[in-house]
């Protein structure tokens, strides 16, 4: 009989012990469910996902709950600012962007006050304080929309002929008539290449934005020259460039 007594007492040990273990399990799932959750949520509620603009600058952002977003600008002379971007929480309002744009040096600082996003950084950057939208902004209508519905937004300008803009920044680059019969030029992107014969050794790019010019020595790209298409026709010579034109590939 007292064997009998001890093998139950065994039994219920081990039944205890395993339903203790389940229960333990559980807590640990449900606590891990929930810690996920917690960060998906996190992220998804921060406060700056959503649209902000400038409509007197004419500037507006959406910011996704995936740490993506676009950036854009209805520049009233140039060629319009168009970016993809990424951003990062660095603080309890602020946050960091990186522009997929060479134009944009440095990262950029974002602070949120409320419904308004202050958006800084290096000299080349002009601070822009913006305005949360109701809503999501549709960002191609709205840079239609601030060039009076004209659809002129563009990453280029069709008023300038890229290749004639290449020859005279080269020309610029080497302070004179290359000695080549033959030159190149071709395009990847918004970004133009232009150089003698098929070879890349020497040849220059550059990218254009309305009546401005940035172009640089493919073999140094560190050193770039911004200036306008108009001051390059006044320093180059026109004959000269209509040659080079006319042998260009």
């Amino acid at each position: 009989m007292k064997k009998y007594q001890r093998l139950a007492s065994l039994v219920a040990v081990a039944l205890v012990a395993t339903s203790l273990t389940a229960c333990a399990a559980k807590q640990s799932c449900q606590s891990s469910s929930n810690s996920s959750s917690t960060a998906t949520s996190q992220k998804t509620a921060d406060g700056i996902v959503g649209s902000f603009q400038n409509t007197g600058k004419g500037t507006a952002i959406n910011l996704y709950a995936n740490g993506t977003g676009r950036y854009v600008y209805a520049d009233p002379v140039n060629s319009d600012t168009n970016d993809q971007l990424t951003w990062q929480k660095t603080g309890d309002n602020d946050y960091t962007l990186k522009f997929d744009d060479s134009d944009v040096t440095s990262p950029i600082t974002a602070h949120l006050d409320g419904n308004r996003l202050t958006l800084t950084g290096d000299s080349n950057w002009s601070t822009d304080t913006m305005t949360r939208a109701n809503g999501s902004i549709n960002l191609d209508k709205y840079l239609s929309d601030h060039h009076g519905g004209s659809g002129n937004s563009s990453q280029g300008n069709s008023s300038v002929d890229p290749k004639r803009v290449g020859a005279m920044a080269f020309q610029a680059t080497y302070d004179g008539m290359p000695g080549r019969e033959t030159f190149s030029f071709s395009s990847n992107g918004d970004t133009y290449s232009f150089g003698e014969g098929p070879s890349a050794d020497g040849a220059i790019e550059y990218k254009i934005k309305g009546n401005n010019v940035t172009y640089w020595k493919a073999s140094d790209p560190s050193n770039k020259t911004t200036t306008t298409v108009s001051a390059l026709e006044s320093q180059t010579d026109a004959e000269q460039i209509s040659g080079i034109v006319s042998h260009t590939n």
